[in-house]
């Protein structure tokens, strides 16, 4: 396969933004999905934060911002732009009051699409920064252990139980 074979960056996103549409569509969630065209948002976007793909509702607990990711596994981690990515979603989380979760696509099996999802703030904690040899650019790996694996709508109960690493400690110390 030639370079020019390959989808783009934008479009693997938007394949990944659609997928996770359709899904939520099928499980029948309550959601919005956010337009992303630069002159819908204010000039607090531009730069500084990192606006989410979607605001999902789960009545009677709260909402959560998701951002959809369509990146390739390789050894058995995700990776994520530490820049323009995770310091901007942060911000977002900060200002807004809104946890921001990544819902990383993945085909298992040739077509069998599978979500892993990660809370930003967990993926500070377990991320490892790299920098990328060409670019000098940094970005954070996430091992697939760290995800919870996403694949019908009972799973997503799974991120109220998704803790973060320190949060385990705290628990044992209370616990003595």
């Amino acid at each position: 396969m030639y370079e020019a074979d390959y989808p783009s960056i934008s479009k693997k996103g938007m394949i990944g933004e659609t997928a996770l549409n359709n899904w939520f569509k099928t499980i029948e969630i309550s959601y919005l999905y956010i337009n992303q065209s630069q002159e819908t948002f204010s000039g607090l976007f531009k730069g500084n934060v990192k606006r989410p793909d979607f605001l999902v509702l789960f009545e009677s607990i709260g909402m959560i911002a998701v951002d959809a990711k369509n990146y390739t596994l390789f050894n058995g981690e995700f990776s994520l732009p530490f820049e323009e990515e995770l310091r901007r979603t942060l911000s977002f989380e900060r200002l807004f009051r809104i946890p921001v979760w990544y819902a990383y696509l993945h085909e298992e099996n040739g077509n069998s699409e599978v979500w892993y999802w990660i809370s930003a703030l967990k993926a500070t904690e377990v991320g490892t920064v790299r920098k990328n040899t060409k670019t000098g650019d940094k970005f954070l790996t996430i091992a697939l252990n760290h995800f919870e694996r996403v694949e019908k709508a009972q799973d997503l109960s799974k991120l109220y139980t998704h803790r973060l690493p320190s949060l385990n400690k705290i628990g044992r110390k209370w616990m003595r």
